[in-house]
């Protein structure tokens, strides 16, 4: 993932490293056979061409779109994920209190803010079908681990954590009943932005509208040195790459937007944003957390 960085040319252009590769063979093939064999009939009007490239130029801008939305939406929600997780320690911290030896509140404190920072980290993992469980061994006591790994969701069995943090406080008597409904709504949400999460990773995007873009796509470059040989001529090779490179890179730019969870170069930055909120936690109860990584598996430099 990269954060604030310049996507090299070069990653670009390796994405479309096979489509380059066979624009030009087909390129030369058109040129030889033009020139050399003079097969009759190469040429067709500019005009066929130059319309098609329009028509895929809209398509295309309209893919761009709804997948940038499809991206832009799962950041909003690991941006409510942030807000909440700040908003569930500061809750516990205000209204979670045992007035007759406070140090049991606050152990509970950092035990909401260990069970939270396990959640962000595991749901992270799980949206990008990697191993929880080795994510957050060193999050969790050894017991919580073991439960929540018998789960097939994991995140979702992190919450239930919460649950019962604030079942404890409750029985005890630390916490007022209005406060635990404050309390537990704030973990309600943090509920629902897993699922919305979750809805964006399961749904698919329609595999039909891509196949018709390809196939558009391929068809314009076909038909588009047809139409340029009889003016350019052996430039027909160079110039037909200049102008499939942009439309190529337009439609793997919609691929990769349209999946934000798969932990490439444009996926959202969930172990960052985990780091992010693991040292705001860690601050507000007062726990002096920092520690710089170099290079992690999606950005180049963080605090954690």
């Amino acid at each position: 993932m990269l954060l604030d960085n310049k996507l090299p040319i070069v990653y670009s252009l390796g994405k479309i490293k096979p489509e380059l590769i066979v624009v030009s063979i087909y390129a030369i093939g058109i040129v030889f056979f033009h020139d050399y064999v003079h097969v009759e009939r190469m040429s067709i009007p500019i005009a066929v061409p130059s319309i098609l490239g329009t028509t895929i130029s809209l398509i295309l801008a309209f893919r761009i779109a709804q997948s940038y939305d499809r991206w832009w939406e799962a950041r909003k929600i690991w941006g409510e994920i942030v807000n909440d997780s700040r908003t569930l320690v500061r809750q516990s911290m205000t209204f979670i209190n045992d007035r007759e030896n406070p140090q049991n509140s606050e152990k509970m404190h950092l035990e909401m803010v260990k069970i939270q920072v396990a959640f962000v980290y595991a749901l992270g993992k799980s949206l990008r079908g990697q191993d929880v469980v080795t994510a957050i061994k060193d999050k969790l006591d050894p017991n919580q681990l073991a439960e929540v790994a018998k789960e097939s969701n994991i995140p979702n069995a992190i919450l239930k954590l919460h649950a019962k943090c604030l079942k404890e406080a409750m029985e005890k008597e630390w916490v007022t009943g209005f406060h635990v409904i404050q309390i537990d709504d704030s973990i309600t949400r943090l509920t629902a932005a897993m699922g919305k999460a979750e809805r964006i990773k399961s749904t698919i995007f329609p595999i039909t509208y891509t196949i018709l873009v390809e196939f558009l796509l391929y068809l314009f470059v076909m038909m588009l040195p047809l139409g340029l040989t009889d003016y350019f001529g052996y430039l027909v090779a160079p110039l037909l790459l200049v102008i499939s490179v942009p439309f190529f890179l337009l439609e793997k730019t919609a691929l990769n937007l349209q999946n934000p969870f798969n932990n490439n170069k444009t996926d959202i930055a969930m172990t960052t944003i985990a780091r992010t909120i693991e040292l705001n936690l860690n601050q507000m109860v007062g726990k002096d957390f920092q520690h710089q990584d170099e290079n992690p598996e999606d950005g180049s430099f963080y605090i954690m």
